[in-house]
């Protein structure tokens, strides 16, 4: 294994990456177990993928939920769980399969901490974007099972850059968003992160449009582009257009008097569809089912939660009656 990592090193210094994606893409295929299986070098898998935008070995392995770790030599090193997530979360981003990389990134965050690691702030940063960038806009800035510390490190570091966008996709207009961008522009210039800040930006105006759709049922063109302060109609129409045909809102444009006519959510459902996918969720469930107890098997005969279930026994410390 530490021959893999000093490979991963090794290709870097020699800016030869891309001979060093089917070795390591080849040693995980011998090292693994079993598909869902992590190994510490998956993590410079990814990383390598990132520097090559050769995407397609990393995507093998992500596509693939993670349901053991490979303990080398007994151990495992928390980094390479974290870098694995946080790799992976920047590969679906490049993808822009947003609501993936918003998981992955969740998962970096919400690990299990008692102290706050790099990683993790990193990739709070990127988890407010593309949170933005897929729509969602949650109503707590983190998930309730994220560590405490993790919080208020976050809240220490990144409450001005990046979770303020949270509050300005929820009252606030274009304008006062492009000035809180320029503001911090170097901030996420620094951060490598302005290719996701300028789609956060269209996010934003699709946003307000959508919101429009909740008060109106028809409106022009130029009260629209007013409205979300677009510099033209035709700018306007564009993004009408863009999100029609993406299913982001069901609307008309009537060119001839400029009016956009907003109509509800039209009902289809397919029945072949619906079933497949509810065939394949409901085998994830099981199987996921199946792991979990496998792996309560694996804790309840463990040395160590022997000893602890011991110790919290009431009968622990009390005398043993002689016969």
């Amino acid at each position: 294994m530490n021959t893999c990592i000093d490979l991963h090193n090794s290709v870097d210094i020699q800016n030869s990456l891309y001979l060093g994606i089917p070795i390591l893409y080849r040693a995980i295929e011998l090292l693994r177990r079993e598909p869902g299986q992590l190994l510490s070098i998956h993590s410079d898998l990814y990383q390598l993928c990132l520097l090559c935008q050769w995407l397609e070995p990393a995507l093998t392995y992500l596509e693939t939920d993670i349901i053991d770790i490979n303990r080398e030599n007994g151990k495992f090193d928390v980094k390479h769980l974290l870098l694995s997530y946080y790799y992976g979360g920047m590969i679906y981003a490049c993808i822009k399969q947003f609501d993936r990389a918003a998981n992955f990134f969740e998962n970096v965050i919400t690990a299990p901490a008692t102290a706050t690691s790099a990683i993790a702030v990193e990739a709070y940063k990127k988890y407010v974007l593309v949170k933005l960038i897929s729509g969602t806009i949650p109503t707590n800035h983190l998930p309730t099972y994220t560590s405490r510390n993790v919080q208020q490190t976050i809240k220490s570091l990144c409450s001005t850059q990046y979770t303020e966008l949270f509050n300005l996709f929820n009252n606030g207009t274009l304008t006062q968003f492009d000035e809180f961008v320029n503001r911090h522009r170097d901030q996420y210039a620094r951060d490598r992160n302005l290719g996701l800040i300028k789609q956060t930006r269209n996010a934003f105006i699709c946003n307000s449009i959508q919101q429009l759709t909740k008060t109106f049922l028809t409106v022009s063109l130029k009260d629209l582009a007013n409205r979300v302060q677009l510099q033209s109609t035709n700018e306007a129409e564009k993004y009408l257009i863009d999100m029609i045909e993406n299913g982001q809102i069901f609307a008309s444009i009537n060119k001839k008097d400029g009016m956009v006519i907003f109509h509800g959510s039209p009902e289809r459902f397919d029945a072949n569809n619906m079933l497949a996918k509810l065939q394949d969720e409901t085998e994830k469930r099981m199987q996921a089912e199946k792991q979990l107890k496998e792996l309560e098997r694996q804790i309840s005969l463990s040395k160590a939660y022997i000893q602890r279930t011991q110790q919290s026994s009431p009968y622990h410390d009390r005398p043993k009656i002689l016969n």
